[in-house]
């Protein structure tokens, strides 16, 4: 009876505890003390540091990628999330049940989880997210780091487990309507020139003579155009770290009718290219079309997108401070588009 007793009155204060807990938050008082928070971390099985995002003088950064920007949204979202997730359901305290939920210890070489780690709170916050909930719910099961109880929370939080989905990835944003020109050259001499110099906004041409049965794919011109226009990185590095003393970039130089000049300069690493990105203005470098069309404001149209210098200026200014000591890794469209060659521009005629 004593041996009977005693089992029941801890399984009574394991279920006391576990009613007491459910319907509370995941992360108590976070939702009252974001602006506390000063680091967080992402790590994977083995205890394989995936990121590392924390709070700087300049914001929050990926610390993972040199104190790179990080993208606010994401993180706001985030926490927000964190913040309203609750407690809906004790799961196994059973260690030997844990992979069913997918919240092993991340230690294990073959953890399913992932352990997500919030310094700058009064409690430490360490969380391992396992598998959805069964229901199909918008659930997830988690468990505390250093805890033996499981949980249902009623929240399914997607954790980026990539280091890129955490960096701010806009780089720049400039039409095609904007560009004046564009001049490629390559490290053996050759040049590619595209110049928009016609009355129709996307009026390009290329100063090359077709070669003998073939012709030229407008389409490619416009690729390169259009480089600019909602630019994004995959990834990024100091450009220090990399080792291109002994390349000759691809360099790619772009002027906008309002006085921008970017220069884009592409070193081979491998079976990547990196980018740094140069924005500079000049007032000398505006289209007399846009100076005339500012002095007759009245009789601007949609291609006025082409003639603002002053947010031109504004424009190289902030990216100067953003851009400098970087080096870009571009999605495959945009690298060809920014080092292509001549020959790329022609295809067979139609027989």
């Amino acid at each position: 009876a004593l041996a009977i007793g005693i089992i029941a009155y801890y399984y009574n204060e394991s279920s006391d505890q576990r009613s007491v807990d459910a319907n509370t938050h995941l992360i108590p008082g976070l939702a009252n003390n974001l602006n506390s928070v000063t680091k967080f971390t992402v790590t994977e099985a083995g205890n394989a540091v995936l990121s590392e995002v924390s709070k700087s003088d300049k914001g929050w950064v990926v610390d993972s990628r040199d104190g790179y920007a990080a993208n606010k949204a994401a993180v706001r979202i985030l926490f927000d999330n964190l913040a309203e997730a609750m407690l809906v359901e004790a799961k196994t305290l059973n260690p030997d049940n844990y992979i069913k939920l997918g919240v092993e210890d991340i230690d294990n070489a073959k953890a399913q989880g992932i352990l997500f780690s919030v310094t700058g709170l009064q409690e430490p916050a360490d969380i391992i997210f396992g598998n959805d909930g069964s229901s199909g719910n918008n659930t997830q099961y988690v468990r505390r780091k250093g805890e033996a109880q499981s949980w249902l929370i009623n929240k399914k939080l997607k954790l980026n487990t990539d280091v890129t989905e955490w960096l701010q990835k806009d780089i720049l944003d400039i039409p095609p309507e904007r560009i004046k020109s564009v001049q490629i050259t390559h490290p053996d001499g050759k040049v590619v020139n595209i110049a928009n110099d016609g009355e129709e906004e996307y009026e390009y041409t290329l100063n090359a003579t077709e070669p003998e049965g073939k012709m030229l794919s407008e389409s490619e011109v416009y690729q390169v155009a259009n480089a600019l226009s909602s630019l994004q990185l995959r990834d990024v590095a100091t450009f220090s770290k990399l080792d291109t003393e002994s390349i000759t970039p691809v360099i790619t130089v772009f002027k906008t009718f309002d006085g921008l000049t970017i220069t884009a300069k592409a070193y081979a690493l491998d079976i990547n290219k990196y980018f740094t990105i140069d924005v500079a203005f000049s007032a000398d470098d505006v289209d007399q079309s846009v100076v005339n069309q500012g002095e007759h404001a009245q009789l601007t149209s949609d291609s006025a997108i082409k003639s603002d210098p002053k947010a031109a200026e504004e424009l190289a200014a902030k990216s100067k401070q953003r851009l400098d000591g970087w080096a870009y890794l571009f999605p495959t469209i945009t690298q060809d588009a920014l080092t292509k060659k001549l020959d790329d521009f022609f295809i067979e005629k139609d027989s």
